[in-house]
């Protein structure tokens, strides 16, 4: 699979955020998964929360790359 350059984990920066986001990731799910495991789409949910969270973390990529070519 072929990612866009500005996707790429490649400076100290998206490191740190990339563990942020998985850390808040698998935390929220962790919560979800206590508060509702007895819920008929829990793994819907806990999908979703995943799909927002990437797309978020390459919005803050995307950000980052369109901030550092108007330097």
């Amino acid at each position: 699979m072929l990612l866009p350059s500005w996707l790429w984990i490649g400076t100290p920066v998206k490191v740190v955020l990339w563990l942020a986001n998985r850390l808040a990731t698998w935390t929220g799910s962790w919560y979800f998964w206590k508060r509702f495991k007895g819920r008929r789409r829990l793994w819907l949910w806990l999908l979703a929360l995943n799909a927002l969270s990437f797309t978020a973390l390459g919005g803050v990529f995307y950000w980052i790359h369109v901030r550092r070519m108007h330097r």
